[in-house]
This record gives C-alpha cells, structure tokens and sequence, in this order.
C-alpha cells in the first residue's frame, strides 16, 4: 500500500472536520490510509510569530453561520460544542498521543471519533467524562483517558509534533501531506484528489 496521507489537524478546528469525510473518500479511492497528528494550532502560531488579532463579535457570529452553512450545503451534521472557541481540549490531544505511543492505528481511529463527537454531536471534550465517553466508541478505556490528564510523555510529544509541525511549515488545519506535497484547507482536498489521480 501506498504511503499514508499525513492530516495535521486540531480538535477545535472546524474547517478539519468539514473536510474529513471527503478526504477518507479520497483516501480511501487512492489505497492510501490517514494518518491523523495531533497538533496544538495555538503552539504553531506561537512559533511562527501569528496572533489572530482582535476577536470583534461580528466575525464569531458570521464564522459560526458559516461553519453551519458550509456543513448543510455538504450535508454534514453539525452541532457547535458549548466551549467553542474557548474550550481547553489539551486533555483530548494528550489522550490521543498517549494511545498512540502504545497502538497508532486505534490513535487514528480515536481522533476521527473525537472529531465526530465534537462537532458533529456537539460533545464538549472540555468534561472529563464526556472525552471518556467518546473515547470509549473508539475502544479506549477510562483509565487512559484518566491517566492522559497527567501524561508528562504525551504532553511532550504533542508539543514536540507541534513544533515539528511548524518547523516543516505548516501554519493552519486541515494541513494534508501526501508524498511530501502540501495542501491546506478544506476546499483543497479535491486538489489533493486530482494531484493523486495525476500522479498515478
């Protein structure tokens, strides 16, 4: 099988979980799996020396108006986490690198869980039991979402994928990988398609 299509992604992305169900279509149409990295997008920005500046309650009204006209128009389930935007999923991501030190391909399916149940069921992963309870739908157990709290080790990496991340130039989410072509966005995952179709 063909090399994996690498998804950097946050949680609290909205425009990843727009883009993931075309991009396991497209995956799943080139034999290739994803592999799903968890990155702290605030850690990147740091990095790269980007703030979004201002916050003006105008543009969270439309973006959230977007978000939900975008998901209708794909016909995607959508239901906005009572935490967004301010909500710490660092529990979440410290969990998924926690199980993917031990089993990287449950990680995966992890994060494409925790990505559904955020958005498309609207699960606040902010509430410990509520992150256990998705997690359990991806076969992880409570005590690894318990211990995940306090995972020096898992900290780290996704700290240090983060990093990496941003070294390696990526800025933003959804930010696809595949053979060491970039592709940013949501709406650049048909271009991923054609780029694939092209290459073979």
């Amino acid at each position: 099988m063909a090399d994996p299509i690498t998804l950097y992604f946050d949680l609290p992305s909205a425009h990843t979980y727009l883009g993931v169900a075309e991009l396991q279509k497209v995956a799943a149409r080139h034999g290739r799996d994803i592999d799903w990295v968890p990155i702290s997008l605030m850690t990147v920005w740091k990095i790269h020396d980007y703030m979004p500046i201002g916050n003006p309650i105008a543009k969270g009204r439309y973006i959230k108006k977007d978000f939900t006209r975008t998901a209708g128009l794909l016909g995607l389930p959508l239901n906005i986490p009572k935490s967004f935007p301010r909500g710490d999923l660092s529990h979440a991501r410290h969990l998924i690198w926690r199980v993917r030190a031990q089993d990287p391909a449950k990680a995966n399916a992890l994060a494409a869980a925790l990505m559904l149940g955020y958005w498309a069921d609207g699960q606040d992963l902010v509430e410990r039991d509520v992150l256990a309870a998705v997690a359990a739908k991806a076969g992880v157990a409570a005590p690894d979402v318990d211990a995940a709290a306090d995972d020096a080790v898992a900290a780290e990496a996704c700290a240090a994928a983060s990093r990496e991340a941003a070294e390696a130039g990526i800025f933003g989410t959804p930010h696809m990988v595949a053979d060491g072509e970039p592709f940013w966005g949501h709406d650049r995952i048909r271009y991923l398609d054609m780029w694939l179709e092209a290459k073979a």
